[in-house]
């Protein structure tokens, strides 16, 4: 019995471990067979390694590189299709779609045939020319030997982001076992670690030792197409050029929604708002305490089993701007050739120095003392053409750029009147020269007494210009002057910070002409108040030697709204007072605190009121005499003096090289 016990659990132990009905050998050992469910393999690879940040700054550049088969198979010898010329296009639709900075174009067929470079957009129209001039008529596909050739020369590792194609429709055919494909990946010796290559075979299967050395090397993979089928190149693209991340901007991507993404980041404190690819962009949270331009990276599984990672690098500016008080808000930002604007801000506190950008058609420069709260932007028309407009920026340490109000280029000619002389000249040119000197004088005579009559008419009978109306003052916190207008909107008022000065001069305000304060210790202090206007604080009117405390608000009412000294300035307003005339050959400059005008004389007589639409200069006339300009006519209440000695000018006299205008009382 004891026996026949021991033996009933062997007996189902070998009972379990073999198929119903098959014979059972006593005596012979049967090994037990254990079966585990092991996980599912996943879809694509990991992709940890291709999706660590790179050290150093990220590129800045793209550069493609194309490896491409000129053998005589490309375009059909030997039974093969006919696919080099769809190939070419290819190309071409990738550099005109991906537009890189650089493209080296090497073909191939015993070795390397020909190594092209190209950088756009300069050599666009060389690239379509060569390109389209490429034949296939090589003997052999020396593969790898040319693909080392290829990639032995790149350099740039730190300066571009580059993408390597290989197209093929062979295999290697090389005598020399010595070239194989590992020997030739490992041959891109500065490749950075945003680089990639892709292995596009035209109908050929990759050899088992491609494959091998492909998915060894780290940064490369490879396609097979079927015969006859041309490669979109931008779809195996997986790397992509730098996104500029700014405060507030989601990250558009070139990925499907749905899509999985990580981000390594070289700082701390950002984070992805959520981990998948939603219409089409991803968004950023936190950052702000970043420095401008810190690298980021956003990763992606393959698009394919054995693709690469897709890539987007990132430059994160994600702080924000300091929140400028823009002191000059009136000035003319309407330039012509060669004449500047100065833009004054101040800083709520200082600030590190700011980089400023500037598009193409304006040169400019920031003006600031070391450490101090304001600052300066002059802006210069160097290339700007009629109606162009353009915006500059500011970029402040760790924070996103700030755009600058618009710069724009001159708008319609204006003061037509000024043309008449240049046009007369032009149909006198056609008169036999006995008659021409004649009717000229004739002509000039008859125009300047014209241009005197419509201009004293034109004085007389210009209406009022219309004043801005000014309802309050504050005087905030961070000492900052504002005039508070129509329906609340403020205006930032420039002013020394140690001497006394008129409000009304420094705002461009006529209304507030004559109130004098300056800044002290405990605030502003008035000066001088103007009998027919009144300012309060709360329910008391302010009188001179009053302080007005940081943080008041402050009421303004005038008896007589036509107070102003100064009559309107036109398109010169922006410039500031006071206004300074420099003569420049024949062309004049019209410069005041915050910018300049410049104006080219024609033949004759020029009024310079009706040439700068400004009513305070109507009667002030010039016109060129040889390498001079000759001051023709001064109206009362105008008046001109040379800068160096202060002395008056009167008509008749040839203009100094800078003289300023005195506007006198209305």
């Amino acid at each position: 019995m004891r026996r026949a016990a021991l033996l009933l659990p062997a007996l189902l132990t070998l009972g379990s471990s073999v198929h119903a009905g098959a014979p059972v050998q006593v005596g012979r050992t049967v090994p037990t067979v254990v079966l585990e469910r092991l996980p599912p393999r996943p879809a694509y690879p990991a992709v940890a390694a291709g999706c660590a940040l790179p050290p150093g700054p990220l590129p800045t550049r793209t550069r493609a590189v194309f490896v491409l088969d000129t053998s005589g198979s490309m375009r059909g010898v030997g039974g093969h299709p006919n696919i080099f010329g769809r190939v070419r296009e290819a190309v071409d639709r990738y550099v005109h779609s991906a537009k890189p900075d650089r493209v080296d174009l090497v073909t191939f067929d015993t070795g390397p045939r020909a190594a092209r470079h190209y950088v756009f957009p300069e050599d666009a129209a060389r690239w379509r020319a060569e390109l389209g001039g490429l034949r296939a008529d090589g003997q052999n596909t020396y593969l790898y030997r040319s693909v080392e050739g290829a990639l032995a020369p790149l350099d740039g590792a730190g300066e571009y982001i580059t993408t390597v194609f290989v197209l093929t429709d062979g295999i290697d055919n090389d005598p020399e076992a010595r070239y194989t494909a590992r020997r030739a990946l490992a041959a891109f010796r500065a490749r950075g670690g945003l680089d990639t290559l892709h292995y596009v075979a035209l109908g050929a299967a990759i050899p088992r030792a491609a494959q091998t050395a492909l998915r060894g090397s780290g940064y490369a993979a490879g396609m097979t197409l079927p015969a006859g089928e041309a490669p979109d190149l931008a779809a195996l693209a997986t790397t992509w050029p730098v996104t500029e991340v700014t405060a507030g901007r989601s990250v558009r991507v070139p990925l499907p929604d749905g899509t999985p993404v990580t981000l390594t980041v070289r700082g701390r404190g950002v984070r992805l708002v959520g981990a998948k690819v939603e219409g089409g962009a991803v968004r950023l949270a936190g950052g702000a305490d970043l420095p401008a331009g810190t690298p980021a990276l956003l990763c992606a599984p393959p698009g394919a089993p054995g693709g690469l990672p897709r890539r987007v690098p990132l430059a994160l500016k994600l702080g924000r701007p300091p929140a400028l008080v823009w002191l000059n808000p009136g000035a003319d930002r309407t330039l012509a050739p060669g004449e500047s604007v100065t833009l004054r801000y101040r800083l709520p506190a200082a600030t590190p120095p700011v980089t400023l950008a500037l598009p193409p058609g304006v040169q400019g420069q920031v003006l600031r003392l070391p450490g101090g709260r304001e600052l300066a932007v002059r802006f210069a028309n160097s290339g700007l053409g009629q109606g162009q407009r353009v915006q500059p920026s500011l970029t402040f340490p760790h924070a996103s750029p700030l755009l600058l109000p618009a710069v724009e280029g001159p708008g319609a000619a204006t003061g037509a009147g000024t043309d008449a002389p240049g046009a007369l000249l032009g149909k006198i040119a056609l008169v036999p020269a006995l008659i021409a000197g004649g009717l000229l004088s004739l002509a000039l005579g008859a125009w300047a007494l014209l241009s005197r009559r419509r201009t004293r008419r034109e004085a007389e009978t210009q209406p009022p210009a219309t004043l801005p109306t000014v309802e309050g003052l504050t005087y905030s916190e961070d000492r900052t002057l504002a005039v508070v207008g129509a329906g609340g909107l403020e205006t930032a008022v420039d002013f020394p910070l140690g001497g006394p000065f008129d409000l009304g001069q420094q705002a461009r305000v006529p209304h507030l002409s004559g109130l004098r304060l300056q800044q002290g210790r405990d605030g502003l202090r008035v000066l001088k108040m103007p009998e027919d206007l009144e300012v309060s604080l709360g329910t008391r009117l302010l009188t001179e030697g009053d302080v007005i405390r940081p943080g008041s608000l402050l009421g303004v009412a005038v008896a007589r709204p036509a107070r102003a000294p100064h009559p309107p300035l036109g398109s010169l307003v922006g410039l500031g007072l006071p206004l300074r005339l420099r003569a420049d050959g024949v062309t004049l400059h019209m410069t005041g605190p915050y910018g300049e005008h410049a104006l080219t004389l024609r033949p004759g007589i020029t009024d310079l009121g009706g040439a700068f639409g400004a009513s305070a200069l109507h009667g002030l006339q010039v016109t060129p005499s040889g390498p001079h300009v000759l001051l023709a006519s001064l109206p009362d209440g105008l008046t001109l003096r040379r800068t160096t000695d202060a002395a008056e000018l009167r008509p008749g006299t040839y203009l100094p090289p800078e003289a300023w205008l005195e506007l006198g009382e209305g």
